[in-house]
Formats: C-alpha cells, structure tokens, sequence
C-alpha cells in the first residue's frame, strides 16, 4: 500500500473571501476585506478558486483536465493561476498532514 508524503502543500480559500458572480460575463468579483480589494476573475481563475479546498496542484490540475480535456497546457496554467490569487490574498497554501496507515511507524 503506497503512503502519502507526511506534508504536502495544499491550496485553500481566504476564509474572509466575499464572491460575487457575474454569471452573463462568466466572471466573478471577488472582494478581500483583509486588504480590501475588488479583482475580477475570468472563468478559468474562478474555476482553480473554487477547487481550492484542501487540495493539491496536482488535483486541481487534474480536475480541471477532466473538465477541458482539450486544454494541453493545464499544469502551467493552474500553477500560474495559483500563484497569481495568492498573491491577492484569494488563496493561502497549507502544508496539509497525509495519512499514514494502521500500524506503521513514523521514521526521523
């Protein structure tokens, strides 16, 4: 049975996020009341914004290659994207703890 790596950088929304979507623009605004702000997210960055949630950028990338399995260059795009809502304050990375199974011991 394979075992996860004991820490590995996860993405989750700013707690604090206020959205609203523009659903004729395929866009959102998104406001963050910790730096007050307004930024207007297109359909892409709304997508990656909502599959924050504990997840990796590798699911993410994932995911989202399932949904447009046209797009070739996905991994690039998420990561880029990720960065960028970071960088606004949308998103913060966790180090989330993977899990070990029964009866296996933790080695320094």
């Amino acid at each position: 049975m394979p075992v996860e790596p004991l820490d590995r950088t996860v993405y989750v929304q700013n707690a604090r996020l206020r959205l609203r979507p523009f659903e004729p623009w395929h866009a959102v605004m998104a406001y963050t009341p910790d730096k007050p702000a307004l930024h207007w997210l297109n359909s892409y960055s709304w997508l990656v914004l909502e599959l924050c949630e504990d997840r990796s950028l590798e699911e993410i990338s994932a995911t989202i290659a399932e949904i447009m399995p046209d797009r070739d260059d996905v991994l690039t795009s998420t990561k880029d994207c990720l960065e960028d809502l970071e960088r606004k304050g949308l998103v913060h990375t966790s180090n989330a703890a993977g899990m070990l199974p029964a009866g296996e011991e933790v080695k320094n």
